[in-house]
């Protein structure tokens, strides 16, 4: 197996753990939230974001490195239909991100921010838009996970060093 194709199954293999835990929070996690109590709800909210918080964004660096690696390596095909794919996969990775940082990381920061006795009257509002943002960033990791999983159906086999049997007889 040559690099460029270890790199992206590494890359499908990081990009679908990305996209299956956003998978299972909006659809185990999300609905139970909406049902929490304020303190039920602060209580898990504060240690799933410590804990989350960890890990992630050493899966995310790993993903976008491989993956751009990856690209930089098949520069050669850049117009083939894996290529553009790739691209594309690249891209919802990346428009997740800017998800991340501009809608859930200001609201996670605020609600930490948030006493366990007195939580806003719009706590509910800002927990809507808090499970908005991750229906989104799901919806873009698994569309990103999706065109990179095509990707790899879309390569051309590499050309046979060896002589075909049939032919030699």
């Amino acid at each position: 197996m040559n690099l460029s194709l270890g790199l992206k199954y590494l890359g499908l293999l990081l990009l679908g753990l990305m996209a299956g835990s956003s998978f299972a929070l909006v659809v185990g996690v999300g609905p139970t939230l909406e049902n929490l109590s304020i303190l039920a709800y602060l209580e898990f909210h504060r240690n799933w974001n410590h804990s989350f918080s960890m890990m992630s964004p050493i899966v995310y660096a790993l993903a976008l490195l491989t993956l751009v690696a990856n690209m930089y390596l098949s520069r050669g095909r850049w117009k083939s239909m894996e290529y553009l794919l790739m691209v594309f996969a690249v891209i919802c990775v990346l428009n997740e991100l800017l998800m991340t940082y501009m809608g859930n990381l200001p609201l996670n920061q605020l609600i930490t921010s948030w006493d366990l006795m007195s939580p806003p009257p719009d706590w509910m509002d800002i927990q809507s838009q808090w499970l908005w943002f991750m229906y989104i960033r799901c919806a873009l990791l698994v569309a990103g996970f999706s065109l990179l999983l095509a990707s790899i159906f879309m390569m051309r086999p590499a050309p046979s060093s060896q002589p075909d049997a049939f032919a030699a007889a």
